[in-house]
């Protein structure tokens, strides 16, 4: 767990970042969010000391940054960055390699690590081991940075902009690549970005910060259906709300269950989201969509009506 208690950060005359408070609870991904300046990459940094604290308590699990050294408090949390910090003259594998390296694990287990952590990250061995940062397009440069912050198994990683410098199909799937290690490996993620969709995407709960203060925290349904003001509002897309509302929201929390009527032809997967299910009836010119389950059997079905929102009041209304 990390915990933040009226923490504050000056740079001069400038107040960074003005007693904040929070707590990121074991095994959460956590998504700063905010305008550019307000605070969040300072926040990260303070975590792991690259950025010292001015005034205010940081704690992990319950213990003081300060009471650890810092170079050895920085090994034991995983940071990926945008620019990946990649060693241009070292090959991918000794990249990975470098904190277990740091701690002294044994040459094998050091290889076994980092074979394993290529393998879960989409990195044949064979063919990306021996290659220099130089010879990576930049979706596999993140990858090996994303690798080498985990390499030493954190509980903690810490993840600034790491995502922002590729295009949005690479993008797209590292995001899905992060979700599906994170509902597997369950670390304590910090992650800031300025993309509100992939915080949407990606967070467990949302902290939305300006000019140095955290203005809102909540999963991001509950600040998309209750912002704070109208800052908060607007950075969650104004208008279109309702539309990345539906970008997060899944099927199964809007079908009904399956009725004697026919069931319409055109399916969504009850995983899907309810954007994913406007695609289809879009797509298939229908107002309603049988869902099935991962046998492609039918288990209920979805309306129009259904994803704007009417009949969630339980009467069965579809």
């Amino acid at each position: 767990m990390i915990e933040l208690k009226g923490v504050t950060k000056r740079f001069g005359d400038e107040t960074a970042v003005d007693a904040i408070s929070l707590t990121v609870k074991p095994g959460e991904l956590c998504a700063l969010v905010g305008t550019s300046g307000c605070g969040k990459s300072t926040t990260l940094r303070m975590i792991n000391r690259l950025i010292e604290h001015d005034e205010g308590e940081i704690h992990i699990d319950g213990r003081p940054i300060r009471e650890f050294d810092g170079r050895l408090l920085r090994r034991r949390i995983g940071y990926a960055i945008q620019s990946t910090g990649l060693f241009p003259h070292w090959t991918v594998a000794r990249n990975i390699g470098l904190v277990p390296r740091l701690l002294k694990w044994p040459a094998a287990r050091v290889r076994e690590r980092v074979e394993e952590l290529m393998g879960l990250l989409g990195l044949p061995v064979d063919q990306f081991a021996d290659r220099y940062p130089a010879q990576l397009s930049g979706g596999q440069a993140q990858r090996v940075g994303v690798a080498r912050a985990l390499a030493a198994d954190p509980d903690i990683l810490l993840m600034d902009e790491p995502f922002g410098a590729l295009d949005p199909i690479t993008r797209e799937g590292l995001q899905a690549e992060l979700r599906d290690l994170q509902s597997r490996l369950r670390k304590t993620i910090v992650f800031v970005t300025h993309d509100m969709d992939e915080a949407l995407a990606l967070a467990d709960r949302l902290v939305v910060m300006k000019a140095g203060h955290i203005v809102q925290q909540g999963t991001p349904l509950a600040l998309l259906r209750a912002p704070a003001d109208d800052f908060v509002a607007s950075l969650l897309g104004g208008d279109d709300r309702g539309l990345k509302e539906a970008a997060i929201t899944q099927v199964a929390e809007r079908m009904l269950p399956l009725s004697p009527r026919l069931l319409p032809q055109a399916r969504v997967h009850r995983d899907a989201t309810l954007r994913q299910a406007l695609a289809v009836m879009f797509r298939e010119h229908a107002d309603r969509l049988a869902v099935v389950d991962d046998e492609a059997m039918p288990i209920g079905e979805l309306s129009l009506r259904r994803i704007v929102g009417a009949g969630r009041d339980g009467s069965g209304e579809s």
